[in-house]
């Protein structure tokens, strides 16, 4: 695009006092050359037209900052990603696009007013939620660092679901399971500055970070014992899905799941890891059952399906339970019969041994499960087709072993409405956001480790535990924490105390008193705007993201031919990721939409959206993140409903409902967002306009 044209058209928009194209805007020089001619022109507010905000913001605030200025009084236009990567065969059109966004950009910077953010102490004590490999491991590093960790679990005794397993696998060797919980339980017993507390549970959960209380129920505490923590790491582990009958699972004694497996291998008087056996000793008359002679493994039971994906774990699981039968008798046959073998690379030595065992693996197709059959003489057969080979086969099977997929604890449901986090279907906590938040919850101060966020291998939840415990170690070591302004604020003039901010907040960042007037506590308030969108009298606006100043950008947006434009409101965290991944893979689509960032797509009210078809806009466009993620726990849905309502309401207005879209959107999709605005164009007939 023809960007001097564009510094030209900024240079003659209302109140701008100075418009300068930059050459590498993040570079130290021109940021340098920013500051000083903000303290030359004495310049109160500042657009950057460039890249996206996502990467860049942070450093253009701490920019402006230096130089004096509010960061809150920044606004950030993307012309980079939404203009010049996406329309690249359409420079004429690209930059007038361009110019229509920075016209947009001036008109809310105009409106800008300062924020601040908000500093809360933290002190150095930290809640462990579970007492598995993940939790133990980031006691151990917490402490370590000379923080205080109180481990806290609900049964009596640590170790989580490594107390039901034969072998692991760690440091590319298998260990005896028992003997590896008894080293680690022992450790953070002996370990200073580590407090456990086994056979108890969770009430309540009040707070916000450096400031949370913990009230338990049971427990080796004292009764009724309330904890004063600053930070918590969630490691509340998983379990498996019971089978439901499948393949005869309940009914016959012969079917077990991995697990039940487990125990019978871990419950063998003389069972030994395979790396201790040796070669010359004969193990059949073991505590195995001696009748096992064979085994067949199933794989992928309820999993790799459409209800769920694959439960990353299951091969490696029947591999390693393989190798502990040959352990306990070299001469059982075994068959694994699998899908796809998902294997990393590390545990080729293992998948190597096995074949040299004799272990054989046989794949089946997707759409043809192996089927179990019971003889009239009682034994069990197990058909199936083995397409690498292209045979059908019959199996013999004195044990089958179902490799079946996993759900988050039972306590899950519980802690996610105590903490104000989401979880999936499954019961697997979902972080914040899967690449810039992998470890943390949307609630500052509060981490997730190992299998409580998804199925794990032993390697996978230490280093999942040691990395939470460093992220809830930062704001303890620094001592407090800066809450970012971006928050709501009530005027109570014409409030009529409905209560609805205070019953649909997704944090319970707001309070009602004693006379039923909310309150925001700052602390705790995301700027999701939700609140803002449902308040039936206006009373309450979000810093940085007012109605005044998104209604500014709706006007600014289409002063222009507006019958050729389309309004969008994309949510920061996941669909304007996925705007920006369509501009990264250069991904070209029309040119009509106009975007305009809020931090939740709940932000969006109903006449944000109305405002955009009375100004005359061809359609409008409600993005958020693909559920049931959300950055904001609940903020999708509540955008859902009120763009149902709203189509309702445009339906009664005069205009035409079906020119309001919503499309929810990953933050790695950008061919459906580029989809998206090439179907609504096509819809509208916007190519043919006018």
């Amino acid at each position: 695009m023809n960007v001097p044209e564009v510094v030209e058209y900024a240079r003659g928009l209302d109140h701008v006092t100075l418009a300068d194209e930059g050459r590498w805007s993040c570079s130290v020089d021109y940021l340098s050359r920013m500051q000083a001619l903000i303290r030359e022109h004495r310049i109160n507010r500042v657009v950057i037209a460039s890249c996206t905000p996502r990467t860049h913001e942070g450093l253009f605030k701490r920019n402006i900052q230096q130089a004096g200025m509010n960061p809150y009084l920044l606004e950030f236009v993307s012309i980079r990603e939404q203009v010049s990567w996406v329309h690249m065969r359409e420079p004429e059109a690209a930059t007038q696009k361009a110019k229509d966004l920075v016209r947009m950009g001036v008109a809310k910077a105009v409106l800008l007013e300062e924020g601040e953010e908000i500093r809360l102490p933290v002190k150095q004590d930290c809640l462990v939620i579970g007492a598995g490999a993940a939790g133990l491991s980031a006691a151990l590093n917490v402490a370590g660092q000379g923080f205080q960790a109180i481990v806290l679990e609900k049964s009596d005794r640590l170790g989580g679901m490594l107390n039901t397993l034969s072998l692991v696998r760690h440091d590319s060797h298998h260990a005896d399971a028992a003997q590896w919980v008894q080293s680690l339980a022992a450790r953070v017993y002996e370990t200073p500055g580590i407090r456990v507390i086994t056979g108890a549970e969770i009430e309540t959960i009040e707070g916000y970070i450096g400031n949370y209380t913990i009230g338990l129920k049971g427990g080796n505490g004292s009764p009724g014992e309330r904890l004063h923590v600053s930070t918590i790491v969630v490691a509340t582990g998983m379990r498996e899905i019971s089978p439901e009958g499948a393949f005869k699972h309940g009914e016959n004694p012969r079917v077990m799941t991995q697990l039940e497996l487990e125990k019978r291998i871990r419950s063998s008087k003389k069972f030994q890891p395979p790396e201790d056996r040796e070669e010359t000793n004969d193990l059949r008359s073991s505590g195995f059952h001696p009748e096992v002679k064979n085994v067949v493994f199933i794989q992928c039971v309820g999993s790799k399906n459409d209800t769920r994906g694959c439960c990353s774990i299951g091969c490696h699981a029947a591999v390693k339970n393989a190798l502990a039968l040959k352990a306990l008798d070299p001469d059982i046959q075994i068959h694994i019969l699998y899908r796809d073998l998902s294997m990393v690379k590390e545990e080729g030595e293992m998948l190597k041994e096995a074949k040299h065992l004799g272990i054989r693996f046989s794949r089946f197709p997707d759409d043809r499960y192996p089927e179990p059959v019971e003889n009239l003489d009682g034994t069990l057969v197990v058909k199936t087709m083995d397409i690498l080979i292209g045979k059908e086969l019959q199996l013999p099977a004195d044990l089958l072993v179902l490799t079946v997929a996993f759900q988050g604890d039972d306590t899950v449901e519980q802690l996610k409405g105590l903490l104000k986090v989401s979880a999936n279907p499954d019961g697997f906590f979902q972080e914040s956001h899967v690449k810039l938040a992998p470890l943390e919850f949307p609630a500052d101060g509060v981490a997730l480790a190992g299998c409580a966020k998804s199925p794990m291998m032993l390697k996978e939840s230490i280093e999942a535990g040691i990395g939470a415990a460093m992220r809830v170690s930062i704001p303890m070591k620094r001592g407090y924490i800066e809450a970012e302004g971006i928050v709501a604020d009530i005027d109570l003039t014409d409030c009529n105390q409905c209560g609805l901010c205070h019953k649909r907040c997704p944090y319970s960042a707001i309070s009602v008193d004693a006379d039923k007037n909310p309150r925001v506590i700052k602390a705790l308030c995301k700027g999701c705007g939700l609140c803002a969108a449902d308040c039936p009298r206006e009373c309450i606006t979000i810093v940085h993201f007012t109605d005044d100043q998104v209604l500014a950008q709706v006007d600014a947006a289409l002063l222009e031919a507006p019958e050729k434009k389309i309004i969008g409101f994309v949510c920061h965290w996941c669909a304007l990721g996925g705007v920006d991944m369509a501009g990264v893979s250069r991904l070209q689509y029309p040119v009509h939409a106009r975007l305009i960032r809020v931090m939740c797509s709940a932000r969006v009210s109903m006449k944000m959206m109305l405002r955009a078809f009375e100004k005359g806009a061809a359609g409008v466009l409600v993005a958020g993140c693909e559920f049931p993620t959300c950055h904001y726990i609940s903020g999708n849905y509540a955008a859902e409903s009120r763009v149902r309502r709203m189509k309702k309401k445009l339906a009664r207005s005069g205009y035409d409902p079906e020119r309001l879209i919503n499309v929810w959107c990953s933050a790695a999709d950008g061919p459906k967002f580029a989809k998206t605005m090439k179907d609504m164009v096509k819809q509208f007939n916007l190519d043919n306009a006018s």
